[in-house]
């Protein structure tokens, strides 16, 4: 009898122990499938993140850039509010240029929210007094101010997709929400293909760089 007890009892402990290797071996397997679906949602955010500046901020840029230049040229901005009014429009490219490029090229967290927030709000301090500047020394048409509405929502699109993409790190950068702000800036890892590069860095010479540039001759 007692021989008896002692095959059973082995047997329900060797039992016992396979069952727990394998509610543990189950749960790596969904701690493991857990962790590639978080990973794989980062990158679907990152993914849509590019695609719409790529195909919806940088072919509106370049179109309300040109145009903007153009409602200039008609209003002869080159002998009214002259070179000072030039001046600011590249300073705005530069603000407006920030976010999309860092956007594109730097990975998504509470540093680049924080550096899109303080160019945002730059650009439409610089936005407010470039008019408040123009105004008295050249006339500024209907289609100009529609416009300069359509730059000025630049900046804001952009942090506002991000935000909804990533909205933990956009919650941490106002000290709330579970996840530790990350401030560091860092390149995207993988990086944008050279093509894109190279045609992101082509359109924005010619439809925006160019075009303002032209302004101080």
């Amino acid at each position: 009898g007692l021989a008896f007890a002692s095959a059973a009892l082995f047997f329900a402990t060797r039992k016992g122990k396979s069952a727990a290797k394998k509610t543990l071996g189950k749960s790596r397997e969904i701690l493991g499938r857990a962790r590639d679906s978080e990973l794989n949602a980062g990158r679907v955010a990152e993914q849509t993140a590019e695609r719409y500046i790529m195909y919806v901020i940088m072919p509106a840029w370049s179109v309300v850039g040109a145009l903007d230049w153009l409602w200039h040229r008609q209003t002869k901005i080159e002998t009214t509010s002259g070179v000072e009014e030039s001046l600011t429009h590249q300073l705005m490219m530069i603000e407006a240029g920030l976010p999309v490029f860092a956007g594109l090229f730097l990975e998504t967290n509470a540093g680049l929210f924080t550096l899109l927030t303080a160019g945002m709000l730059l650009h439409q301090f610089t936005a407010i007094w470039d008019v408040d500047y123009t105004v008295s020394r050249r006339k500024i048409p209907a289609r100009e101010q529609h416009t300069h509405t359509f730059m000025e929502t630049i900046p804001f699109d952009i942090w506002a997709v991000l935000a909804c993409l990533h909205p933990q790190q956009f919650r941490s950068m106002l000290g709330m929400g579970p996840e530790k702000p990350d401030f560091s800036l860092r390149l995207k890892r993988p990086p944008l293909p050279v093509r894109n590069i190279a045609a992101i860095l082509g359109a924005t010479a010619v439809f925006v760089f160019l075009p303002h540039l032209e302004e101080l001759w």
